[in-house]
């Protein structure tokens, strides 16, 4: 019996294509690791959007000098953060770059330490030239271009763990490139039928001219459309003139127009998804004009693509059986920004989305000043997260080999959610003398690991490394901390640009909304568990800023008790973003 396949880059289809490819491990986890970088259902620091990358510091940076240069914004104090950031997630990137890029990131590395003393220097009196100057200077084009060239070391044959920091820096510019997760995993099963060809074209392909058709509701005629957007073109809709069987026939409902617009996209549902957001830009102008009037586009979709073949969709939309809220009651502290994040994941508008993210962060009582507290914070809840990831995948098909594994770290629910987390870091750490059924369940996951092959033998290879040198992973901690900071960062800087700034795009601006929603998620993750714990024990709230500090400290005496324990033993996961400060008692009874 084969589990339900939550994430398609696991699924038996793909499996067996590897198969009959003669794919080799390496090959598998390069392919896998970059769609489940674009399954928008990763967690933060599997999906692209929250990975370390030196491309994506340096074109954020960029685009905060350049911004600065004509704006004063973000303002120096701020512009010295992003440099200080972009720094870091550089040179924790810097070990990839031994495979092509290496004096690209050196140069790069060099203009961000200079404008970093220039603003130290000279303070809020910095010379709008001499950011402007650095902004030339730094080419994050440079990088992208070494990094397509990697796809051939990484398919010949790479050791970890510089394969998946590799193949992480791969997937972020498979995503700036505009490239769908769904679409690419379609297009690398045609591939992988006579994968002689370039995979570069693949994970790359040329940008090309697709026409998208919406249907726009609440008006049959949008006037001065052709102005706004010269290219675009419409006709009215009336439901019953629509043969029986069109696929606009639900779509349609009163007054209604259908917009065909070209959109220049890698792939099909890129386009749908450019030609979404520059319509709804569009209806921002008769939305400002008839404010009586609610227009709204319709979930479904039609491109026809340049060979003139017409695909068709609709707007995914996720659903569940049972919905559970955050918390079984109403914690007053937490509603405002329970509220905000619920618009920002309604908000198609990328910059405005991430704004939004902010402002949700924001009405927890974040500052910028205490952006190092959540970063901190949503290291360690990153922790808990990713040994819970790495127990899904792992046991993602039901056998026989699983049986001893579940004996040891039983499950429970449809979901097969772990009882104890700490019962599955039991399994994955080493011992010198494990008992017979632990022996046991330690043998089953490594035989489910090189049944899966690829990315899930790479992942349970790495924790395991992590796992047996504590300063290993103290330093993960610290870089998921650094990531999550530039993150935190970019965040107040975007909510700064489309707010006060007026601006409406930005490089990689999709990616920092999945970032901002994936951050708010995780952090009202945590404090609705603090909050259940404390009514639980009727206990009076703790503020969220307090819960940042607090797990800030906890994160800090963690890292120090890491770097100099040399084992993790007593390492405990279960409770480590919680109010107890249990993060230290495992096996201590």
């Amino acid at each position: 019996m084969v589990r339900h396949v939550r994430y398609q880059y696991l699924d038996a289809r793909l499996r067996q294509a590897f198969d009959d490819a003669g794919l080799v491990r390496g090959q598998r986890a390069l392919l896998q690791g970059v769609l489940r970088a674009l399954d928008p259902d990763a967690h933060l620091g599997e999906h692209v959007a929250g990975l370390n990358s030196a491309f994506l510091a340096v074109t954020r940076a960029r685009t905060a000098l350049e911004s600065h240069a004509a704006e004063d914004q973000p303002r120096w104090n701020l512009l010295r953060r992003i440099i200080a950031t972009s720094l870091a997630c550089v040179d924790a990137a810097k070990p990839a770059y031994a495979h092509g890029g290496a004096l690209e990131l050196a140069r790069a590395r060099r203009v961000l330490v200079q404008v970093d003393a220039a603003i130290a220097a000279d303070g809020q009196k910095l010379d709008p030239r001499v950011t402007a100057a650095a902004a030339a200077r730094l080419d994050p084009r440079a990088l992208r271009e070494a990094v397509r060239r990697w796809v051939a070391p990484l398919w010949n044959g790479v050791e970890l763990p510089l394969r998946a920091r590799m193949i992480a820096e791969v997937a972020v510019v498979v995503a700036v490139h505009g490239r769908d997760g769904g679409q690419l995993r379609a297009d690398l099963l045609r591939w992988l039928r006579k994968p002689d060809g370039d995979l570069g074209r693949v994970l790359w392909p040329q940008r090309r001219r697709h026409v998208v058709a919406f249907v726009v509701g609440g008006a049959r005629v949008l006037r001065h459309l052709d102005e706004l957007l010269p290219q675009a073109r419409q006709e009215p809709l009336h439901r019953g003139r629509l043969p029986r069987d069109d696929f606009l026939k639900d779509a349609v409902t009163g007054s209604s127009v259908l917009v065909r617009l070209p959109v220049s996209a890698a792939d099909v549902r890129t386009a749908a998804l450019r030609g979404r957001r520059v319509l709804n830009e569009v209806l921002d102008q008769y939305a400002a004009g008839e404010r009586l009037t609610e227009l709204r586009i319709a979930p479904v979709w039609q491109v026809s693509g340049p060979g003139g073949r017409v695909t068709r969709g609709t707007e995914h939309r996720r659903t569940v059986n049972n919905a559970y809220p955050l918390t079984a009651y109403w914690p007053a502290e937490l509603r405002s920004a329970m509220r905000v994040a619920n618009l920002a994941r309604q908000v198609d508008a990328p910059m405005a989305s991430a704004g939004l993210a902010w402002s949700a962060l924001e009405a927890t009582g974040l500052d910028p000043g205490k952006i190092a507290w959540l970063a901190k914070a949503c290291a360690l809840q990153m922790l808990r997260q990713h040994l819970v990831s790495l127990h899904v995948v792992v046991t993602n098909h039901d056998s026989e080999l699983r049986k001893p594994l579940d004996a040891r770290v039983p499950t429970t629910g449809v979901k097969h959610h772990l009882r104890s987390v700490d019962a599955w870091l039991e399994v994955l750490v080493r011992h010198q003398r494990p008992d017979e059924q632990l022996r046991a369940a330690q043998d089953a996951v490594t035989a489910l690991a090189e049944n899966e092959g690829g990315l899930v033998q790479d992942l349970v290879e790495l924790w395991r490394s992590r796992l047996a040198d504590s300063a290993s992973l103290a330093n993960w901690l610290r870089e998921q901390e650094g990531t999550t900071a530039a993150v935190l960062e970019w965040l107040y800087v975007t909510r700064n640009l489309a707010f006060h700034a007026g601006r409406f795009a930005s490089p990689a601006d999709v990616l920092t909304a999945h970032a901002g929603q994936a951050v708010t998620d995780l952090t009202l993750e945590f404090l609705g568990n603090w909050r259940t714990v404390e009514r639980q024990r009727n206990l009076s709230e703790t503020s969220a800023v307090e819960v940042y500090r607090r797990l800030a400290q906890r994160h800090d005496q963690l890292v120090a008790r890491l770097t100099r324990a040399g084992s993790v033993r007593r390492l405990s996961v279960e409770d480590i973003s919680g109010p107890d400060e249990k993060w230290w008692s495992r096996g201590t009874g």
